[in-house]
């Protein structure tokens, strides 16, 4: 028969004080590697958008996108359009295509020369400014450039 082992009040403290602060460096460890990847901001990137000869002179044309965004773990394809208006003489502007008031897609009407929201009936001029509606800002322009003759958007995800 062995004889009973007796813990002095040091030893269990001295071993719950080690249990704990294994218990702390193993969560902090799990919780870090579980949520650094949804800290991650995401970057912005540019994309290409295609020739600017395709843009033709004073009208507004859709241009569509596709990119991949690493989300956590996945990679998920970002898919959306944006607007742009080639006004001659290198100024081209470029609208996102949310509408301002409760992010739904406008879409431009050649009929009516304005980007419509059907949404809730909004209503913005050529230059992007609310004309009627909700909304109470403007589309929001985005940043470009051209390289080689071809038009880059700046995009996030």
């Amino acid at each position: 028969m062995t004889p009973p082992v007796e813990l002095q009040r040091r030893e269990i403290l001295r071993f719950l004080g080690l249990c704990g602060m294994a218990a702390i460096t193993g969560a902090a460890t799990l919780g870090s590697y579980v949520l650094a990847p949804a800290l991650n901001k995401t970057k912005g990137r540019w994309l290409e958008m295609g020739s600017l000869d395709d843009l033709e002179l004073n009208q507004v044309q859709m241009l569509d996108y596709e990119f991949l965004v690493k989300d956590g773990w996945k990679s998920l394809a970002q898919r959306g359009f944006v607007w742009a208006r080639n006004q001659g003489e290198g100024k081209i502007t470029v609208y996102s295509s949310t509408c301002t008031h409760l992010a739904c897609n406008v879409v431009w009407s050649q009929e009516e020369n304005a980007f419509l929201c059907p949404c809730h009936s909004g209503r913005y001029d050529i230059n992007g400014q609310p004309v009627a509606g909700p909304p109470s800002r403007p589309l929001n322009v985005l940043e470009h450039k051209v390289e080689e003759g071809n038009l880059l958007v700046y995009m996030t995800a």
